[in-house]
């Protein structure tokens, strides 16, 4: 049994995600770095005081110090933690449905915890062996507001003042409580959008798909912003539209930053998630530069295993000179400097970005099927393809890059229910060819193997 999935512990409250699991997460922790100092976080959800609290005691009992930040994005924590702590913990569960909490573990230099990490935190949780410090030894609390020293140093790093008009929309979340300070601080002229904290996200849903934000095409161009930035939840990621109103493919902008990169490192190793498209291949191998795909949640691993510049995950990027940790702060900071260093506006920027056509969507699936599916997935679909695949990546769940260009990708959600179904075509007509292939095939797996587990 696992309790940490792709993105920390994640899921309803009250029932996967309660009191009693943080309380045994926070003991757990306590145990594992046997002494020192915890960084504690939380985003907006109404759970995230009760989780927090738990978390907080549990660290306690161990014996550690907690130094609490209170209401903060997840960026933030990390920052926080590789400053002042031996470990942090951010309560969120990001860009999921308010009724949803989880908590993320991070290490001493703001990395999200490896995975042989999260799994020596589950054998100390499973087997209730914790460290129980004497009543004289009990950790104590320290409350600090550093909004504002975490505002400055990205400041010092992005170095660039602006003019820009900015829509930003932040969803309710913690986001709001540094995005438009940060940029009002470059000099831009920035107006909001949900920006105050709400753990409802009564403005919209929180993940920034294009679905939940398509309202930002028509105010972006007919108010006349430049650009337009929505957060989600923990404001660990961000999606963009450009001055026309035109939406930005997470795809575009991880190969708009990885070229960037790799332009000024003259080459170098780029870290992408399995689920990213060929067009960072393509700019990146131009530069001189080379390609790692990883799983997702697994961005950290692959910067260790591959000295990366720069690693994405779509909506999420890490910037190794800063830190290394997601942070859509930098990122927005530096998205704005290229757009005025470039001197043009973003829709011409991402002109010369290969274009290619992808599609993702998510088969509903009973969590105790999910990798049965993948697993028989996987076999059949190398089968159809046998005489188009080019490679076969396993590291999660299945992609099969093809001859052309194309792909298709089948992978278990490591946080719900459900199968993600990504393809991505050299053309449109290609893209439908293979997604209609790959998503009947998925829908017709998750139908036989219910109906198996229902009559047995």
């Amino acid at each position: 049994m696992r309790l940490f999935g792709t993105a920390g512990i994640r899921g309803p409250i009250n029932s996967k995600v309660t009191p009693e699991l943080a309380l045994n997460v926070g003991k757990a922790l306590g145990t594992y770095i046997d002494h020192g100092t915890v960084v504690v976080g939380r985003d907006a959800r109404t759970s995230s005081v009760m989780l927090e609290s738990a978390v907080v005691s549990g660290l306690l009992s161990s014996g550690v110090d907690v130094v609490r930040i209170g209401l903060v994005p997840t960026p933030m924590l990390a920052w926080a933690t590789n400053k002042l702590g031996d470990a942090g913990v951010m309560i969120t569960a990001s860009h999921n449905p308010p009724s949803d909490n989880g908590i993320k573990v991070f290490n001493e230099r703001g990395i999200e915890f490896f995975l042989e990490q999260e799994e020596e935190l589950e054998k100390i949780i499973f087997s209730k062996s914790y460290k129980v410090a004497p009543w004289d030894k009990i950790g104590d609390v320290k409350d600090l507001d550093l909004r504002e020293q975490y505002i400055k140093e990205i400041l010092d790093y992005v170095n660039h003042e602006t003019k820009l008009k900015i829509l930003l929309d932040m969803g309710n979340g913690a986001g709001s409580l540094i995005t438009p300070y940060l940029l009002r601080k470059m000099g831009a002229k920035v107006v909001t959008l949900n920006s105050h904290p709400d753990g409802y996200f009564p403005g919209r849903k929180s993940e920034p798909r294009y679905e939940n934000i398509a309202y930002l095409s028509n105010l972006v161009r007919e108010l006349g912003f430049d650009i337009a930035i929505a957060q989600d939840g923990d404001a660990d990621r961000i999606a963009v539209f450009d001055e026309k109103g035109n939406y930005i493919e997470e795809d575009t902008l991880i190969a708009l930053f990885a070229r960037l990169y790799a332009r000024e490192h003259k080459g170098g190793n780029v870290v992408v998630s399995i689920d990213t498209s060929f067009r960072i291949d393509k700019v990146v191998e131009e530069e001189g530069g080379k390609v790692y795909r990883v799983p997702l949640g697994q961005l950290h691993d692959g910067i260790k295993r591959y000295n990366a510049i720069f690693a994405s995950e779509p909506w999420k990027f890490i910037h190794p000179k800063f830190g290394l940790w997601i942070d859509s702060f930098v990122t927005i900071g530096l998205l704005v400097k290229i757009i005025d260093q470039e001197g043009k506006p973003l829709s011409e920027i991402v002109k010369d970005i290969p274009k290619y056509y992808m599609i993702k969507k998510n088969v509903k699936c009973p969590e105790e099927i999910k990798h049965q599916v993948v697993e028989k997935a996987k076999e059949q679909l190398q089968e159809y393809l046998k005489d188009q695949i080019e490679e076969v990546i396993t590291i999660s769940g299945v992609r099969l890059n093809l001859r052309d260009g194309s792909w298709v990708l089948v992978r278990a959600s490591g946080t719900e229910p459900k199968i993600r179904v990504v393809v991505e075509g050299i053309t449109e007509k290609r893209r439908e060819e293979l997604f209609t292939l790959a998503y009947n095939l998925v829908t017709g797996l998750v139908s036989e193997f219910s109906g198996r587990s229902e009559s047995s």
